[in-house]
């Protein structure tokens, strides 16, 4: 039997809409329905789609709602889950940073002390920020309802500790216990912006603080197929926008997070934005305004990139579980 990961990473209410369109186009044009994945990998705005579809809601659906167009009358209860409309968030600004620091915790002071050439200072700047103001519980406490106070099967959320920034899957074997709300809010408070969330006495933040994509989690997950979509980087790492430099780190991240996979046998698919989505994010993830035009482009394009034969070459396991499907019927 094909086994399949997808893995949806980072990128805030942008992120979101691109996962939507990049999912929906390969619904439409491969026939391949995302809520079948084996294993679903979330990171923040990721661990958001991720739920989602595990509760059963198309990548189509996911694309309407996004694009603010009319749901089936089968979906309508994602309106009553999520609202009308995306959530509104205010604009994330360098002055939310400009509070005062937390200093340095125990918990990071020995991380360091014990695994110095570990040590990233991107990820202990994160613990030091100061603790954002816009509670995230509320907008998840509807998924728990929605799984009827279950975990998914299948669904690993990523987030990381905000004593030390070591990361954390919540849903994965030996991992810490967490309410499915507790896990997505967790997953996308980003520091300084969104509360931490607190589970069991410990407090966790964006899980992008460790990786935006946390693809690496799948290595022994025995799987034929990784489908990972990146909302953060850009297609082939190069990006003529102002945050061009990052896009083209988190590109390098996920490249070396998905050459682990593939190294052990694993195929692998990376979707990225390309110039025409890219344009439609513009450099504010927040921004649910761009929602509806990010759907649409990362719809097109994702379409052309399948399209490529290289590409559609690596997507073969998803056209034989179709056709074992269609069998099977």
């Amino acid at each position: 039997m094909t086994r399949i990961g997808l893995v949806l990473g980072a990128g805030g209410t942008v992120g979101q809409a691109y996962h939507a369109g990049v999912l929906a186009a390969l619904e439409h044009d491969l026939g391949w329905d995302a809520r079948t994945a084996d294993v679903m990998v979330g990171t923040s705005a990721g661990s958001v789609t991720a739920t989602l579809l595990r509760l059963g809601v198309p990548a189509s659906e996911l694309a309407a709602w996004a694009a603010r167009a009319p749901l089936s009358v089968e979906s309508r209860d994602l309106q009553q889950l999520l609202g009308a409309d995306p959530p509104q968030f205010p604009p994330f600004t360098i002055n939310h940073w400009l509070r005062p620091w937390r200093l340095p915790s125990p918990a990071l002071v020995a991380r360091l002390a014990r695994r110095p050439w570990a040590f990233r200072p991107s990820v202990a700047a994160m613990t030091l920020l100061p603790s954002g103001r816009v509670d995230l519980i509320q907008h998840a406490n509807g998924l728990g309802e929605a799984a009827a106070d279950a975990w998914p099967d299948g669904l690993w959320i990523c987030a990381a500790r905000r004593s030390d920034g070591r990361r954390v899957v919540f849903g994965r074997d030996g991992s810490p216990r967490a309410s499915l709300p507790q896990a997505v809010a967790a997953s996308c408070a980003i520091p300084g912006y969104f509360s931490s969330v607190e589970v069991a006495g410990v407090e966790y933040f964006d899980g992008g603080v460790h990786s935006p994509s946390n693809a690496d989690i799948l290595r022994r997950a025995g799987l034929d197929l990784v489908i990972a979509v990146s909302p953060m980087s850009a297609a082939g790492g190069l990006a003529r926008t102002t945050d061009g430099l990052f896009r083209y780190s988190v590109h390098r991240r996920l490249e070396r997070e998905l050459a682990r996979l593939a190294r052990d046998g694993t195929t692998v698919v990376r979707i990225e934005p390309a110039v025409e989505t890219l344009a439609a994010m513009g450099v504010n993830m927040m921004a649910a305004d761009r929602s509806d035009k990010v759907v649409q482009a990362a719809f097109v394009e994702t379409g052309a990139y399948v399209a490529k034969a290289p590409v559609i070459t690596r997507l073969a396991p998803i056209d034989r579980r179709l056709t074992r499907h269609r069998l099977d019927s």
